[in-house]
């Protein structure tokens, strides 16, 4: 997986079966999940370590065995917890994988209200209750029928999944519906600053331009978007061009000062101490390892 997209524009699975599994794993000292979303759902469990997600506007952290559940739509990210590596697994899946494709009773009733986040559900996931624990290892065999491809493992994932639903819900209940409505309107106009971000990367862009994007004063916007991705939004935007750079760093023989540009930074220096901040190293010195592990 890709992650350094924030608006992720790849398909997971196909329109048939659209479900897809992704293994990562993260030393202690790199982003384990870089703020993203997309339109599937997902579940995501930690194998090895620990982690701390954050989910909206809210931190879990996540210990070995345990999982966290991303509605669609929901902005998150992740970090390693501690000194040890992290590792773990994602399914990504599509509502459309719950619906028949007519009128379909059973969707409209359960999965649409999840859907459009009118209905709540926990997103850390635990083992301290029978749902839980039985929620957790229906996603463990999932992930063990994915490995192992088996006849119709499909229809055991897809069966397994069903049955991780029907218990979300039961873990959850009606949202607040006024309180809920006032979020959903101000992380939509986050989630269009950060589009406007990734769309526009490699030109100057100011504090102002993103918060008359937003439509906020510039005070509002940098205490909201700080308390949902924990950075500034300038620090949010160098972190993104990075992240690019180390992408274009691993992926092209271009040289630094073009990759510095080509992602928005007119300054080597500035660019230089960036990224050492980021990965602990120079960007030539990022480069040589990289080159040194092929």
């Amino acid at each position: 997986m890709d992650k350094s997209l924030l608006k992720e524009s790849r398909k997971h699975g196909n329109p048939i079966y659209p479900v897809s599994f992704y293994d990562i794993t993260c030393p202690p000292d790199a982003p384990l999940l870089d703020l993203h979303w997309h339109d599937e759902l997902e579940l995501l469990v930690v194998t090895e370590g620990s982690a701390v997600f954050r989910v909206d506007m809210s931190d879990y952290e996540l210990k070995t065995g345990e999982a966290i559940f991303v509605n669609s739509g929901v902005l998150h990210s992740g970090n390693v917890a501690g000194g040890q590596p992290c590792s773990f697994t994602a399914v990504v899946f599509h509502a459309s994988l719950f619906s028949s494709g007519s009128i379909d009773h059973l969707y409209e009733r359960y999965m649409a209200p999840l859907l459009d986040r009118t209905y709540e559900v926990p997103v850390h996931l635990r083992r301290g209750t029978d749902d839980e624990l039985a929620l957790l290892t229906l996603l463990d065999q999932i992930i063990e029928a994915n490995r192992n491809l088996q006849l119709a493992s499909e229809l055991t994932i897809k069966g397994n999944l069903y049955c991780i639903a029907s218990l979300l819900l039961n873990l959850g209940g009606p949202a607040i519906r006024t309180k809920q409505e006032q979020e959903s309107y101000r992380m939509d106009r986050l989630k269009s600053v950060i589009e406007f971000i990734e769309q526009n990367y490699n030109e100057p862009i100011s504090l102002q331009q993103l918060a008359s994007h937003a439509r906020m004063s510039e005070s509002y916007f940098c205490r909201f978007f700080k308390k949902v991705t924990t950075k500034s939004p300038i620090e949010y935007m160098n972190s993104y061009r990075v992240q690019l750079a180390a992408n274009r760093l691993r992926q092209s023989d271009a040289k630094i000062m073009e990759v510095a540009l080509d992602v928005g930074f007119n300054s080597l220096s500035y660019f230089n101490t960036l990224f050492r901040q980021r990965f602990g190293c120079t960007p030539r010195q990022y480069r040589s390892r990289i080159e040194g592990r092929g």
